[in-house]
């Protein structure tokens, strides 16, 4: 079975074009090492930065919805569970 390539989300990029609002990350930096938290997303959509499908594209990926989850970029990071 050939290995595929894990899934990136595009929107990140725009998604770190505004703080957030929990960490206080500025723009162009990162959350965490794995990724950007959820509320920064929010904020990000709420700002017109990125579509609502895109928004769609990332909350689907998650396990557990909290306003601290972390929106990893690949699909193959959230095997652990997001948290």
């Amino acid at each position: 079975m050939p290995a595929t390539q894990p899934q990136t989300l595009p929107a990140a990029g725009a998604v770190r074009s505004v703080r957030c609002q929990l960490c206080r990350a500025r723009p162009a930096i990162a959350c965490t090492e794995r990724g950007d938290h959820l509320a920064r997303w929010l904020a990000a959509s709420s700002a017109g930065r990125i579509t609502r499908d895109a928004l769609k594209a990332a909350i689907v990926r998650l396990v557990v919805v909290t306003k601290w989850c972390v929106v990893t970029e690949t699909a193959e990071s959230t095997r652990d569970g997001a948290r």
